[in-house]
């Protein structure tokens, strides 16, 4: 296991964009040892991000809003969110667009019934969740979808709809914009929804640096305010939301509306 702090960015550290989650981190790293803490120089990016997240030396890293409400309850604090600019959301909240292929003849949602889906995972917020929230007064004895093909990723997912291995996916609206600007099966995609607004993708560190909240916080928003346009344009990156951990909460509470377990 690594030793000491340890940092990671990993939500959308998608090869194309690399060098400039690298940068976005030299510039936080270098306000946070501004304020007296102790930044390592690199983010860590193990294979499974589950051990960033447990790591006991976590100082900043980002995660799924999901975790935040189940299995990381009580073992990371809510920094904030990044404000990705997504429309139709408040600063640092965001969506999940509803995609098929765009030869697909489907008007909306209840045109999927008994179709495959295609998901990221099951412990995504934004992949499968929120989409468990949309579908919920649709399903029939509790079921919507016919079939369901798990990729592993947003853009696996991407994929397996414009390959007609499903016929459905929920993206991470962020992750969306990334495919529009590196994936090129989005060409074969179309939007048919999008599900309701959510808390973006939060930035944790452990609960034994709760006490630092505020000076993590503080050197966060400088670093954001400070970025050049190189790094902030291919991150779709346009500032920083400081918020409480109960923000994440409405995650849990549409999930209970829709009278659905989280396991």
């Amino acid at each position: 296991m690594h030793v000491g702090p340890v940092a990671g960015l990993p939500m959308y550290d998608w090869p194309e964009v690399r060098d400039a989650v690298d940068a976005l981190w030299t510039a936080m790293a270098g306000c946070l040892r501004s304020a007296g803490m102790d930044a390592p120089d690199r983010v860590w990016r193990p294979e499974l991000s589950e051990e960033l997240w447990v790591h006991p030396g976590l100082l900043v890293g980002e995660t799924c809003g999901y975790q935040v409400v189940d299995e990381l309850r009580g073992r990371v604090e809510v920094l904030g969110s990044f404000d990705r600019g997504v429309e139709g959301c408040e600063p640092g909240d965001y969506r999940s667009v509803l995609v098929c292929r765009d030869d697909d003849p489907a008007g909306g949602l209840e045109d999927f019934r008994g179709r495959t889906v295609a998901m990221n995972g099951h412990r995504s917020q934004s992949g499968h969740w929120a989409l468990v929230a949309e579908i919920a007064p649709l399903a029939v004895d509790g079921r919507f979808f016919e079939g369901e093909v798990t990729t592993g990723s947003h853009r696996g997912s991407m994929c397996a709809v414009a390959d007609g291995r499903a016929d459905m996916a929920a993206i991470d609206e962020v992750s969306w914009r990334l495919g529009l600007d590196h994936e090129p099966a989005v060409d074969r995609l179309r939007i048919v929804a999008w599900t309701r607004p959510t808390p973006g993708v939060p930035l944790v560190t452990s609960w034994t640096n709760a006490g630092l909240r505020d000076r993590l916080n503080g050197a966060i928003t400088a670093a954001v305010a400070d970025l050049d346009v190189a790094v902030r344009e291919p991150l779709h990156l346009y500032g920083y939301r400081p918020r409480p951990t109960s923000d994440y909460e409405v995650i849990a509470e549409r999930l209970a509306a829709a009278n659905l377990s989280f396991r």
